[in-house]
């Protein structure tokens, strides 16, 4: 689609064992049976659309201020401690090429773990609500699993007060869908119940942003991830992207593939 574009929005590094990421990545074996966890750091983004009729669209939202200074839980700071900046935040991001939350039409929440849907935080002070589109199993399973006095789900992604945002207007996406002229939604289950990734039609060819139901281009070759809700549908959403894949000629930019984002251009580059 012409006209249609993307900007990379930095919001720091994840730190965390790898095995979160890739299911056993260093396995013991009987002649090796010492072998060690494997520490990791991983990028942080969201993506901002410039639609030519739909104005500025957000996909995913980063973390929310503090999350990096005892805003959440104990232990899910210390198994994944975030590392950033206060320009890297979503806010001072958008402020960077001359935005504000007000210039946000609608953000896309693929799913509700606290690297994705923190940053919905700064849309609580708009004049107006703000519109969120997230995949109703996914939100529905983390609100549940987050109920007092279970603040944080067991796999420490799920946070509570990452539902609590005020002046948020959701609306709960359970199918493949179009979203608009150049933009289409697609479910994918495995990660959680459902993450909701995206597919841009742009001028130079589609590219699909799979989310964390695919997290890396390991995960993508089939090694799970560690954080799994369901293997089946892990191994369905890979091949379902793989199947879009090939129909569109598309690319794919992973979520939290540390060698993928060193090649990324960030912000205020635009992929068109």
């Amino acid at each position: 689609m012409k006209g249609l574009k993307y900007a990379i929005l930095g919001h720091g590094f994840i730190e965390n064992d790898l095995a979160w990421n890739v299911a056993m990545p260093n396995p013991a074996t009987r002649s090796v049976q010492d072998a060690k966890p494997i520490w990791g750091r991983f990028p942080s983004y969201s993506v901002l659309i410039s639609h030519p009729t739909e104005g500025y669209i957000l996909f995913d939202a980063g973390p929310s201020l503090e999350d990096d200074a005892g805003r959440r839980p104990a232990p899910m700071d210390d198994i994944f401690p975030l590392y950033i900046e206060r320009e890297e935040f979503l806010d001072r991001r958008l402020a960077a090429l001359g935005l504000s939350v007000e210039d946000i039409s609608l953000v896309l929440c693929s799913h509700m773990h606290w690297d994705h849907s923190g940053g919905l935080g700064f849309f609580a002070g708009k004049s107006a609500p703000q519109r969120i589109l997230a995949p109703k199993d996914d939100y529905t399973f983390g609100l549940t699993h987050t109920l007092a006095p279970y603040q944080v789900a067991d796999d420490c992604a799920y946070f509570r007060e990452n539902y609590l945002f005020p002046n948020l207007d959701y609306t709960l996406v359970d199918q493949d869908q179009p979203l608009c002229e150049g933009i289409g939604l697609i479910l994918l289950k495995g990660h959680t119940p459902a993450v909701m990734g995206m597919v841009l039609h742009l001028e130079s060819g589609a590219v699909i942003f799979p989310s964390d139901a695919i997290g890396s281009q390991s995960n993508y070759n089939g090694r799970y991830p560690g954080i799994i809700y369901d293997s089946l549908g892990f191994q369905k959403a890979v091949q379902k992207v793989r199947a879009l894949q090939r129909k569109l000629d598309a690319r794919l930019v992973f979520p939290h593939d540390a060698e993928q984002f060193a090649g990324l251009k960030q912000a205020p580059y635009f992929y068109e």
